[in-house]
């Protein structure tokens, strides 16, 4: 009886369990939702100590779950709310200078909702390196980028402060002397942009250090502005003037002859460009106002220079020999 019940409209029956199937599959399908998208990694860790490495900052997860959730899970994925979060413990360990940790992922590390299943994590291992917190005082080190105008240059520079607290990775600090500026862009500056108020110019969140013949850089936290003064002056440049002739400076009706062993002299001066390349070759004396018989002498040369025009070196003294007039007539 129970058999033929059960063959009784067979193909009738076949047709339903198909379309009751088909209706599941349809239901399923427009009530469950996946997705895919990339999320930040955030870590926790002592105060004490800095995040100085980790291998990932993101990871790409796939997810399913009912379709209002995944639409839900979504909306905070583009707001950047969902985020893998993990942590590593320092109690206990608090004597070490460096610590690293492996910590491997799943859903715990995730504030999804709980009806969501997380299918997959790449990459699932994430490799922290933690170091302890230092504050040292360091030198600053001015950095200038460019060059001033042609035919100029930067002729004084003065910054405050010379030194500042700078909090970073107690094992990089320690062979740290110095942490430089921002660079200051000085392209084609002239006198006019001399500044008598100051740059404000941060500094380089990082300081490197030459370990091995190798620079290694880490990051460090330095508050504050650094006041930058430079002043701005015409380039100088030297001008030679070859056997230029030494005149004597003597008063009128001087009764003494003069004589010179070394007539000439070459000179070598320097100063802003624009006031050489127009300086005639410059007058060379020496004062025999005050010299009388008998000679010889050894007197210093002088040389009249324009303001802000000096020389490159140093003038020799001169032998000279002085008679007086009526003898050297005989």
């Amino acid at each position: 009886m129970l058999k033929e019940t059960l063959s009784n409209n067979l193909g009738a029956k076949l047709m339903a369990l198909v379309m009751a199937l088909a209706l599941w599959l349809f239901a399923t399908g427009k009530y469950t939702g996946e997705l895919s998208c990339t999320v930040p990694i955030e870590v926790s860790f002592s105060e004490g100590y800095m995040l100085l490495d980790q291998s990932s900052t993101a990871v790409n997860i796939k997810l399913t779950g009912p379709k209002s959730s995944i639409d839900y899970v979504s909306d905070l994925v583009g707001e950047r709310k969902i985020i893998a979060r993990c942590g590593v413990p320092v109690e206990g360990r608090e004597s070490e200078e460096v610590i690293e940790e492996m910590v491997i992922l799943d859903k715990r590390n995730f504030n999804l909702p709980s009806e969501v299943t997380l299918d997959m994590i790449r990459p699932k291992n994430i490799k922290l390196l933690l170091v302890r917190r230092e504050t040292k005082t360091l030198t600053v080190a001015l950095q200038k980028r460019g060059e001033p105008m042609p035919g100029y240059m930067i002729t004084r520079e003065f910054f405050f402060p010379f030194d500042v607290q700078v909090t970073g990775p107690a094992n990089i600090l320690k062979d740290a002397t110095a942490i430089k500026t921002i660079p200051i862009d000085i392209s084609n500056i002239t006198p006019e942009q001399n500044r008598t108020f100051p740059w404000q110019v941060p500094l380089e969140q990082r300081v490197v250090i030459s370990r091995n013949d190798k620079a290694t850089a880490a990051p460090v936290e330095c508050e504050g502005m650094i006041n930058v003064w430079l002043d701005i002056a015409e380039e100088l440049v030297s001008k030679n003037f070859e056997k230029v002739g030494i005149k004597l400076l003597e008063p009128p009706g001087f009764p003494y002859n003069i004589e010179l062993e070394q007539k000439s002299v070459n000179l070598k001066v320097k100063g802003p460009k624009s006031v050489l390349d127009k300086l005639a070759v410059p007058d060379v004396y020496i004062n025999v106002s005050d010299l009388k018989p008998p000679g010889p002498y050894k007197q210093p040369l002088t040389c009249k220079l324009p303001p802000m025009v000096e020389l490159d070196g140093k003038l020799p003294e001169i032998h000279l020999d002085i008679t007086a007039e009526e003898v050297a007539k005989k």
